[in-house]
């Protein structure tokens, strides 16, 4: 009689942005969680630069496939981001990130990770195989209070958990709940950036992924 061996993977390992991380394929140097972690002070400077200058600056939310472009975007296999555009026509993304490969593990807020900036760039280019998609396109965002809330952020020390919007507890995000609590729509009035259909939807889904 011929055996034939089974490998089941927990559900929270294949919550992974990174291509086939799921399956023991060793990461990129960019995905490093301790490269992502030294370099979050980079990031801090770069937004501090950003507050200060906030009338050179904007911002935009996109969604995308999570895992690779070859995979079915679904609620299970889905990232989002910011990209924030200098008046001088350069760019950057900005996205919260796990730096481990389990459920929990130390964030971190990363820009131009290769993931988000190759699908950014394919979005552009209008062939968008990662199916990239603007989160909020009614009312523009409020860069330097966004960004104030990134920072806030980064100086609670949170921690990532990939099931942050079904479990939620202070100081814990995932990718969604990190956009989406730190995003600050131009038009004060309203309430909540939640009440936004498009926001709203996205935030329905389900798993969300550590890595970038």
């Amino acid at each position: 009689m011929k055996f034939i061996a089974i490998i089941v993977f927990p559900a929270f390992i294949l919550a992974s942005c990174t291509c086939l991380h799921a399956y023991g394929i060793v990461l990129a140097s960019e995905y490093d969680g301790n490269i992502v972690l030294e370099n979050e002070k980079n990031v801090v400077l770069y937004l501090e630069n950003v507050i200060e200058n906030y009338s050179d600056y904007s911002m935009k939310a996109f969604d995308r496939k999570a895992i690779s472009y070859r995979v079915k975007k679904t609620s299970n296999t889905t990232h989002c981001f910011y990209v924030i555009y200098a008046i001088d026509g350069t760019y950057h993304t900005l996205s919260f990130s796990a730096t481990g490969k389990w459920a929990t593990s130390k964030g971190a807020w990363a820009m131009d990770t290769e993931s988000d900036i190759a699908s950014y760039i394919d979005y552009l280019t209008r062939n968008n195989v990662w199916e990239v998609e603007e989160i909020i396109n009614n009312n523009a965002i409020n860069t330097p209070l966004t960004i104030k809330n990134v920072l806030s952020k980064i100086r609670s020390n949170t921690t990532y958990y990939f099931r942050s919007k079904i479990n939620k507890n202070d100081n814990y995000d995932n990718c969604y709940t990190a956009l989406f609590e730190t995003l600050v729509e131009n038009e004060l009035l309203k309430k909540s950036p939640y009440l936004n259909k498009n926001l709203s939807t996205v935030y329905r889904a389900f798993i969300v992924f550590p890595y970038l």
